[in-house]
């Protein structure tokens, strides 16, 4: 995916300004910054939800700038929103079911599912269970695998360790490493800086909607804004 200088507004509030970045296949990108700086609404634009004024999104080569979420969707990408998005009232295994709603999706659901069930052992105990009875963590694993059920070229997630504990942090973020060496196209939205930066192959850096640093891991963590500002250092 390549995005090439997009502006987006909110009404009247221009909220990205002229943003660039690029995601390579089987990469995992990082996009990183504070509340308010722009994350949620890049993943926003880039799913089809929202609109770019100025600029273009492209996909394998492909314009999508003007497609709706549906056909984005159907193309092969995914996002996994922040508050998880489930169905509560539904099962476990139902809701990861709702995830394979494309014909190519469909044909190979028994094998997706059991490839969920490997990641996430714990989905496959609960399967019968209420997804609005799980914790929250087995609630973050459920909206990972429901995404993954789709077959995804692209898989987005916005904020996966938000209001999580450390521990089940750390299972989340190790199952994005597994999916990043299973080849998997990842974009990882997070104001966890430090754990981000510990699986991610490239990292950008937003401010006020604005592009203020990219690089690799390493070149993000050793910046003197990063150190002093995020990762209190």
């Amino acid at each position: 995916m390549s995005v090439q200088g997009i502006d987006v507004y909110y009404g009247e509030t221009k909220v990205l300004h002229d943003l660039s970045l690029k995601v390579e296949n089987a990469e995992l990108v990082a996009l990183l910054g504070s509340n308010g700086a722009g994350k949620t609404t890049t993943l926003r634009t880039l799913s089809g939800l929202l609109r770019p004024a100025k600029g273009e999104i492209k996909f394998d080569s492909h314009s999508i700038s003007e497609l709706s979420a549906n056909r984005i969707a159907g193309l092969g990408i995914s996002m996994v929103p922040e508050g998880r998005g489930l169905f509560t009232t539904m099962t476990v295994r139902e809701n990861l079911e709702m995830g394979a709603f494309a014909k190519r999706a469909r044909r190979e659901m028994k094998k997706t599912l059991d490839e969920v069930y490997s990641l996430f052992p714990i989905l496959k105990d609960r399967q019968n269970q209420l997804a609005g009875s799980l914790s929250g963590g087995e609630q973050q694993m459920l909206a990972i695998g429901r995404a993954l059920m789709s077959k995804p070229k692209l898989i987005m997630l916005d904020e996966p360790s938000l209001g999580l504990a450390p521990i089940v942090i750390s299972k989340v973020f190790d199952a994005l490493k597994a999916l990043k060496e299973n080849k998997m196209t990842i974009v990882l939205v997070e104001q966890n800086i430090d754990g981000a930066l510990r699986i991610a192959d490239r990292g950008y850096l937003l401010e006020n909607g604005r592009l203020a640093l990219e690089g690799n891991p390493t070149e993000i963590r050793n910046n003197e804004m990063v150190r002093q500002f995020y990762l209190g250092l």
